[in-house]
């Protein structure tokens, strides 16, 4: 899955000249906390909404009423944005783009093709995303089991889903921290009755440690 199949493509942006108080009524007006800033047709920049509340001034503040207003009116985006912000390929496999926003601490990537903004990727994309993945948009069951390093696993697990004529809506494989452990496979089934699929796992020689 690339990133062109879950980001968004309606996206709102603003002009590196927009104020402050304007980009804040836009973000309240659609929902959002992330603006890619503008030039032209040139992305320049990204504000958040972090930046916004942080560019208001204090409560303590000496100003005057008509100086605040007079002062955040006079406050564009361009004062306050991250000026060449890190972006994404669309064709970028979804879980590079999950571990650089990691590894930078980003929750959000504005997607470029061609030197133009296609569309934004959110970590509220990637969590649609795996819930599509992790199948949990149907109704399930879920089963836990750890398992050796043995191979084969997979396929004997998978015999036991056949044999029970059960739907997989999706299968997860944490490894373990060490080479003492075992590997646990946690499977979403679409099944409301897992005890005979369980029976015959646990008779496999699998250890199944959740069933809910």
């Amino acid at each position: 899955m690339r990133v062109r199949d879950i980001m968004s493509t309606n996206v709102v942006a603003v002009d590196e000249k927009t104020s402050i108080h304007d980009a804040r009524k836009i973000m309240e007006a659609h929902k959002i906390r992330r603006l890619p800033v503008m030039k032209r047709d040139k992305l320049v920049g990204l504000v958040t909404k972090h930046m916004l509340l942080e560019a208001s001034p204090s409560p303590a503040t000496s100003l005057s009423i008509h100086e605040l207003h007079y002062l955040l009116a006079k406050m564009t985006v361009k004062d306050i944005m991250v000026k060449r912000p890190h972006t994404i390929s669309p064709d970028m496999p979804v879980e590079e783009a999950l571990q650089l926003g990691q590894e930078m601490g980003y929750g959000a990537f504005p997607v470029v093709e061609d030197g133009g903004l296609v569309g934004i990727a959110t970590e509220s994309d990637i969590v649609r995303m795996m819930t599509r993945v992790l199948g949990l948009r149907e109704k399930g069951k879920r089963v836990d089991i750890k398992a050796s390093r043995e191979f084969g696993n997979m396929q004997r697990i998978m015999k036991v889903l056949d044999k029970n004529k059960t739907v997989l809506l999706s299968l997860v494989t944490l490894p373990p921290e060490s080479e003492e452990e075992d590997w646990l496979i946690v499977l979403r089934l679409k099944s409301e009755d897992t005890e005979p699929i369980v029976k015959e796992l646990q008779s496999s020689g699998f250890n199944v440690t959740y069933v809910g």
